[in-house]
């Protein structure tokens, strides 16, 4: 098979009206590159893996590589986050992404990653590719009708400009997630640069100066409706951020989404003022060298890391 990374303007044109019409055939007031930034920006073309057939482009995937590491902050192994798994309708049937996907994991391999992950809906077809369900996050459901959503806390509640943010404002969101076993590895430029994505939000909780909570909304067509990264100091902080942003946003429902490993005194006030809760498998895994399956199993990725 031709593997290749984008390398020529139209290497990308292609790249990227393949992967509008597959992924996103509904017309959008962006395109879909604006969506991942990192992965497929130009200078990301190292994360891309083309494959043609008959001289023309037949599918594509992202393998982005990224750190693991623990609650401490400290580096423990290499993951690869596969993304924007795409083939061109005329090909189908064939083989083709199998055997993309199979080159993909051969990179991996040679890259010294642990595992791969990804999200899809087509879990029957990935599980024939090896690939497993794993770790657990929550998802609280919130609508208008269940609460008041009246204030807990004396917080300012607002919404950012996602324009010229700080660093000491990125490294104080950062800060205030949870801590769970196992998380990636972000930069404050990687940080930056996902909150491009379209269709963003960012909600504060000031109290006095001091920020207190934080919430994400949206990113671009996925998560819409969707609180997919979040921290506090308190619970009582999140969940007014939480029926704020539903007002902002005039939500019929939120939706919060959450690790498993929250704690129990979060979970159980957050599950007071929700409609419904679900537990769900976090991605779709699959293990490429033995040896770290109960670090990976503690993995906990945020929604802007995904792809």
């Amino acid at each position: 098979m031709s593997l290749y990374h984008p390398k020529e303007p139209i290497h990308f044109q292609h790249r990227n009206k393949l992967l509008q019409q597959c992924l996103r055939p509904d017309p959008l007031p962006f395109p879909i590159e604006q969506e991942y930034p990192i992965v497929l920006a130009p200078e990301g073309q190292s994360f891309s893996y083309c494959h043609d057939f008959q001289n023309q482009l037949c599918s594509h995937a992202n393998l982005w590589p990224r750190k693991a590491i623990n609650a401490l902050g400290q580096d423990q192994f290499l993951i690869g986050l596969v993304g924007n798994v795409a083939t061109d309708p005329r090909f189908r049937g064939h083989g083709h992404m199998r055997s993309l996907l199979t080159a993909v994991e051969e990179v991996a391999l040679q890259n010294h990653m642990q595992a791969l992950f990804l999200w899809s809906d087509l879990t029957s077809f990935y599980q024939k590719l090896g690939f497993v369900s794993v770790g657990q996050e929550y998802h609280f459901h919130f609508l208008e009708s269940r609460s008041s959503g009246k204030a807990r806390t004396a917080a300012r509640l607002v919404r950012m400009d996602l324009q010229g943010l700080t660093d000491d404002v990125l490294k104080q969101l950062l800060s205030l997630r949870p801590k769970v076993g196992m998380t990636l590895e972000r930069s404050l430029a990687e940080f930056r640069r996902m909150l491009e994505i379209p269709w963003i939000d960012l909600y504060v909780a000031y109290e006095t100066a001091d920020i207190v909570a934080f919430a994400i909304q949206g990113k671009g067509y996925d998560m819409m409706g969707v609180i997919h990264e979040w921290g506090c100091t308190d619970a009582a902080f999140l969940l007014d951020l939480v029926h704020f942003v539903r007002r902002d946003k005039d939500l019929a429902q939120c939706m919060l989404l959450t690790p498993g490993e929250l704690k129990p005194a979060w979970h159980q006030e957050i599950l007071a003022q929700a409609s419904a809760v679900e537990a769900v498998p976090m991605a779709l895994m699959r293990i490429l060298k033995e040896g770290r399956e109960s670090e990976l199993a503690q993995l906990f990725i945020w929604g802007l890391d995904s792809i």
